[in-house]
């Protein structure tokens, strides 16, 4: 298939209720890695990094009543249709104005943490793995569940286990999208599984494949709107960080994991703040 019909199906599906995503991914499929030695093997149709820059934007952490979508927003026509309201054409916004890159030495990683994970759960894909060993060194105790390849459709049977382990903690990060995209009301449906009483990062993607944006709004709309959730917009961050990224623009070299990590730390003390335990 070449790269334009690969596009053109990819654009499509982005579109489509109950697509079969994991088919998707197949053509623009996420490259294959070790993720202990991080050699990249790319897909051959999948296409160069291509972003705009955004401005950055602050915003408050959402409730259930506050900083909804503007209403002189247009919904993007390629957004995946959803029962919830039809998500911001604008860009996505964040939680904190995005702090600049700092030179870390290949393989370091930090020794000081920064807050206490005991209470926290991720649940991720290959992008999460990347970020791992920052995050155990970062916040002690938290649980890191990336798996690689992984979308949101295949997650409910992944927050099942959790909960039955008891490591479903009461801060939630959720990190997809690199692989495929969804609905508002499938991953609204994903948090609402996990029950009363947690609070949630959502992080958007960083990834040059048709659903980049519409994964995006869908995730923006969804931090704007549910309960005890905040955004980290990754799209926004990822752009002052390009040589630290492998060949395939997605998966990151460690001193772009731990700039990830960070950034996802200091989301997660921020939303441990602004929602204490009861």
């Amino acid at each position: 298939m070449n790269k334009i019909a690969a596009s053109v199906i990819g654009i499509v599906a982005a579109g489509i209720v109950g697509v079969d995503v994991a088919g998707l991914a197949g053509v623009f499929g996420e490259p294959q890695y070790d993720a202990g030695a991080r050699n990249i093997v790319t897909h051959p149709s999948q296409p160069a990094r291509s972003v705009q820059p955004q401005p950055t934007i602050t915003a408050t952490p959402s409730t259930a009543s506050s900083n909804a979508p503007s209403a002189s927003s247009q919904p993007s026509s390629s957004t995946p249709p959803s029962s919830s309201p039809a998500p911001s054409a604008s860009p996505p916004s964040s939680i904190f104005s995005i702090p600049p890159a700092i030179p870390v030495p290949v393989g370091a990683i930090p020794t000081s943490p920064v807050g206490n994970g005991a209470d926290v759960t991720t649940i991720g894909d290959s992008v999460m793995v990347d970020a791992q060993p920052y995050l155990e060194q970062l916040l002690p105790g938290i649980v890191v569940d990336g798996k690689v390849s992984r979308q949101l459709i295949e997650t409910p049977p992944v927050v099942s286990l959790l909960k039955a382990q008891g490591e479903l903690h009461r801060y939630v990060v959720i990190e997809l999208g690199t692989n495929g995209p969804f609905t508002a009301q499938q991953l609204e449906n994903l948090m609402k599984q996990m029950g009363p009483g947690h609070a949630f990062v959502l992080v958007n993607t960083s990834d040059p494949r048709p659903w980049e944006q519409p994964v995006n709004q869908v995730i923006d709309q969804v931090a704007a709107t549910y309960p005890r959730t905040i955004l980290v917009n990754w799209y926004q961050a990822a752009q002052k960080i390009p040589q630290d990224f492998y060949p395939d623009d997605v998966h990151l070299k460690p001193q772009g994991a731990l700039y990830y990590a960070r950034l996802l730390a200091n989301a997660i003390l921020t939303l441990q703040r602004k929602y204490p335990p009861n």
